[in-house]
């Protein structure tokens, strides 16, 4: 019998599977906020990740709720119909129990809303319909990103979830944050202190869309019922005694995870011309870059698609200059005919490029004979506000391994966008328009528990 042969899994029948070790207790644990119940535009949510002790939280499985209720006065809003109620969370912080900040991800629901499109269509008006409250119909070729607006009717019409005066959605949603996306179980109830989870709320403006009807749409909302519903891990006391030795004796216990680090730039309104734009990062270990692109004024703009509302700005070419190197050589090139270079660098970025499962959710007006793709817009369509789906990515990792990116900590040159804007960018109705280029530098991320103190930090 030839040496190198083996039995197939599926002929081993006499195999009984081994219990897993250690075993652990699996329980359900409900925070609530530490600083009210009920919150407006612009405040904060302090939740308190309260783990009974010596306890394991996979925070993975984790995931919030709230209610999300319609303040505005005798008119209807309608949820951004890719990310759904999600876009009231502006900023997400989580602070440790010595308050050491271990993550930071402003304009989270922006950073959501690059992740959400491109997923696929499917999942979204499906799963994250039910969850976040997204659209019917997620892709939505006749929304605005400015002041122009869409009037009631036509907002019914398109499948964006609506919230009718002070009626009340719940939303579900898991994060996609760094912290609770490790890949290992976060031990905090070893920790010092008691870690919490700080969200800043969006504006009233930013948080939903408003139809154009009564002259300049209103947008007020109010959340309430706060939770963050948490599996609690109690490993037994022989596993327990040992951790806490290990701990003990200074071993550091370290969990990696991946986080993103959000930087801000403006392309300054006046059609074509060479962009030259600067950002500021200082990460060890640098795996991607998404880049958006929104109208500055759809921020605030209650008419406006603000979160997911993405512009191309014409671009026609654009790489990065990391560390003094320009990347790639030869510039990317885009156009609303040669889109299979962008979706391709952006699919590199995210880690899809080699997964049959991730899409892009840009195909519109899918209940017509012929839907249309909305993926890049024409120069025509860019003027008049209509939102895109593509992002300016580009991927840095070299294997897909941790800490396989580019090392910027040291570096004395930062990091440059290099983009060449094309016919009637940022002049959007005739007007022109500064937009804002949100760029969220994708990072290795290490959580260190110190074993003698007790005190949990991050290291990037």
């Amino acid at each position: 019998m030839d040496e190198n042969a083996t039995t197939p899994f599926e002929m081993r029948l006499s195999e009984v599977p081994s219990m897993p070790q250690p075993q652990l207790d699996l329980s359900y644990s409900t925070a609530i906020p530490s600083n009210g119940g009920t919150f407006t535009a612009n405040q904060e949510v302090r939740i308190p990740f309260n783990v009974p002790s010596e306890c394991f939280v996979d925070l993975k499985r984790a995931y919030l709720k709230f209610n999300l209720k319609n303040n505005a006065s005798g008119s209807s809003i309608f949820l951004d119909p890719s990310v759904g109620g999600a876009t009231v969370i502006d900023n997400w912080r989580v602070v440790g129990g010595t308050g050491a900040l271990l993550e930071e991800v402003i304009h989270y629901n922006n950073y959501s809303a690059m992740l959400r499109v491109n997923d696929n269509h499917e999942k979204i008006t499906s799963v994250n319909h039910e969850e976040d409250g997204a659209g019917t119909d997620s892709c939505i070729a006749g929304l605005l990103n400015d002041a122009t607006g869409v009037a009631l009717a036509d907002l019914q019409a398109t499948g964006a979830t609506e919230l009718a005066n002070n009626a009340t959605r719940t939303i579900t949603h898991r994060p996609n944050s760094a912290f609770f996306n490790a890949d290992r179980y976060m031990p905090l109830g070893y920790t010092q202190g008691v870690s919490y989870l700080s969200i800043t709320l969006s504006a009233n403006s930013t948080a939903a869309i408003a139809p154009n009807n009564a002259g300049p749409g209103v947008v007020a909302f109010e959340t309430s019922n706060w939770e963050l519903h948490l599996p609690i891990l109690r490993p037994g006391p022989e596993f327990a005694a040992m951790f806490r030795s290990a701990m003990g004796s200074g071993v550091p216990i370290q969990i990696h995870s991946v986080g993103v680090q959000n930087t801000q730039q403006t392309i300054t309104g006046g059609g074509s011309q060479t962009e030259t734009l600067t950002f500021s990062t200082r990460k060890r270990s640098v795996k991607s870059l998404l880049a958006g692109i929104r109208i500055n004024t759809s921020l605030t703009n209650a008419e406006a698609n603000s979160v997911s509302g993405f512009q191309n700005c014409a671009i026609s070419e654009y790489n990065y200059a990391v560390g003094g190197i320009r990347i790639p050589a030869q510039q990317i090139k885009s156009s609303a005919s040669d889109k299979g270079a962008l979706m391709a660098n952006t699919q590199m970025a995210l880690g899809y490029f080699n997964s049959d499962l991730r899409g892009c959710d840009c195909i519109s007006s899918r209940n017509l004979a012929k839907p249309v793709s909305i993926y890049y817009r024409s120069a025509a369509d860019d003027k008049l506000a209509k939102p895109s789906r593509c992002l300016f990515c580009l991927d840095l990792e070299s294997y897909d391994a941790a800490y396989a990116g580019k090392n910027l900590a040291g570096q004395g040159l930062p990091l440059v966008l290099h983009a060449q804007t094309g016919d009637g960018a940022n002049n959007f109705g005739g007007v022109a328009t500064a937009c804002l280029v949100d760029v969220f530098v994708v990072h290795d991320v290490m959580y260190i528990l110190d074993g003698a103190t007790g005190v949990i930090t991050a290291n990037s």
